[in-house]
């Protein structure tokens, strides 16, 4: 299920329904990377304080430093109070979004699967470390490997931040999409609600009024194409209404709760409208990224593991097979981002390559594994540079979604204030199919502002994740 398309869901769809409403009434170069030391897992860093821009109209973005909720207990969650429902078919406490993410952070298959990880990683350093002299005179390489499963532990944290990561940002964007769909949905219930009364209205002038001056150009045609135009709503309102649904789904998915056994209901009614305290600049948020995200320090702790394979097999002289890392670790497990060169694009990594064992002298395996040393080192680079590349688009992703905002929601004012004044002087205006249109134009309005709004939360969710952190949105509730 692809939620960035929900404006295809209720949006796209709520805008041509109601234009046929309105049709019914009448109208640099990088140096190559040097041994890279496994850094640490990455530490919560406090972003410069920059000096704020004018900040747009309704945005708030705090920086403020990420603490991953610890592991728990994952055990059944105690069985909520059943509450009443709230119209749309859904019962249960209301959750915020904080409580969501909690929830999530405990019980997430993907979460608690990087967590054993970790155990089975301790478990193997650990196992290493028992040996004694006795077996580094057995295995002269014990030592090298030693090292190599201390890389391993810190790849393993990096895991779990990168899988924390994703875990916070999926339930911040479903969440939403949840709160976004049920706003859809009242728009294009008040709609159908004004065009019934409409239509009404419309059917006794026809049936009541003789006199064709009366009628001031209205006729049994418009009528029909009203009609047209409140079947469209209809269905509008009835997407919105089930893509309500396929988030709740899609939300309970991520939290890993049944519906029956752990109902639930969203808190938020409305999408917030943020307000920008502080300067966000690209330059910010590449920085950010490559201090914090732990996808950079997977990839170093790859290359400390590669070349400490050559010299694992410099240890072993007389040997004509010997096993390397690999043998207990499955390279291809990792996720390797897919190239994308249609319509959008994206460029793909680099899957590392070791294999199982080396065989041949020592010089030939020691060359070879020189070789396998130099295309991890390709693959830091190339991480490097995707995460760069990520950084910036999400950059201009959220820039665009903030500009888009504030246009928004001055449209929205101006109709509003347009749709005022039509009500306000209604007797007076003869060509009573303006009325119509102005309060079409005053819903699309509202409407495009909700979509507005949802997508600016969709990429401060975004920056969040791709700063690991470093910028983190004050959502309420959280």
């Amino acid at each position: 299920m692809h939620f960035r398309s929900s404006r295809n869901l209720f949006a796209a769809a709520l805008v041509a329904g109601l234009i046929t409403v309105a049709v019914a009434a009448g109208r640099g170069e990088l140096p190559p990377p040097a041994t890279p030391a496994v850094p640490p897992a990455p530490a919560p860093v406090a972003p410069t304080v920059l000096p704020p821009l004018p900040p747009p109209a309704g945005h708030l973005v705090r920086y403020q430093n990420l603490v991953p909720a610890q592991p728990g207990k994952l055990g059944e969650p105690e069985k909520p109070p059943e509450k009443a429902d709230n119209g749309n078919g859904e019962v249960g406490p209301e959750l915020s979004l904080g409580e969501c993410i909690a929830v999530a952070v405990e019980r997430q298959p993907s979460l608690r699967a990087v967590r054993a990880s970790m155990s089975a990683n301790e478990a193997g350093s650990r196992s290493l470390t028992n040996f004694g002299t006795v077996g580094t005179l057995l295995s002269p390489d014990l030592e090298i490997r030693k090292q190599q499963a201390q890389r391993g532990l810190a790849a393993a944290s990096g895991e779990y931040q990168k899988a924390y990561n994703e875990v916070v940002q999926d339930v911040t964007r479903l969440y939403y999409s949840a709160v976004y769909a049920r706003q859809q949905q009242a728009i294009a219930t008040d709609v159908v609600d004004q065009l019934k009364k409409l239509i009404e209205i419309g059917e006794d002038l026809l049936k009541n009024t003789k006199d064709i001056k009366l009628l001031e150009g209205f006729n049994q045609n418009k009528l029909l194409t009203m009609k047209v135009g409140l079947r469209e709503a209809q269905a509008l309102q009835l997407k919105a209404r089930q893509g309500r649904k396929q988030a709740m789904a899609a939300l309970r998915q991520v939290m890993a709760v049944d519906e029956q056994c752990f109902p639930f209901r969203v808190k938020d009614t409305a999408l917030p409208v943020m307000e920008q305290t502080k300067d966000i600049t690209r330059e910010l948020v590449v920085n950010l990224a490559l201090e914090r995200r732990p996808e950079l320090a997977l990839a170093a702790a790859g290359v400390d593991v590669f070349r400490l394979e050559v010299y694992a097999q410099g240890r072993i002289p007389f040997k004509r097979v010997v096993p390397t890392f690999a043998s207990g670790a499955d390279l291809h497990s990792k996720e390797i981002p897919q190239a994308m060169r249609g319509k959008d694009y994206r460029p793909g990594g680099i899957i590392p390559e070791m294999p199982t064992q080396l065989v041949g002298s020592k010089y030939d395996r020691v060359c070879r594994a020189m070789a396998l040393s130099q295309k991890a080192d390709a693959v830091y680079e190339s991480a490097r540079n995707l995460i760069v590349l990520e950084a910036e688009n999400a950059f201009f992703e959220f820039e665009q979604a903030s500009e888009l905002l504030r246009i928004a929601k001055e449209k929205l004012d101006l109709s509003l204030e347009l749709q005022r004044n039509t009500r306000a002087n209604a007797e007076n205006i003869k060509q009573k199919d303006l009325i119509v249109s102005v309060e079409v134009l005053a819903a699309k309005s509202e409407s495009d502002y909700v979509e507005a709004v949802f997508q600016h939360l969709l990429a401060l969710s975004a920056l969040e994740r791709i700063t690991a952190g470093g910028i983190r949105p004050a959502f309420p509730g959280r």
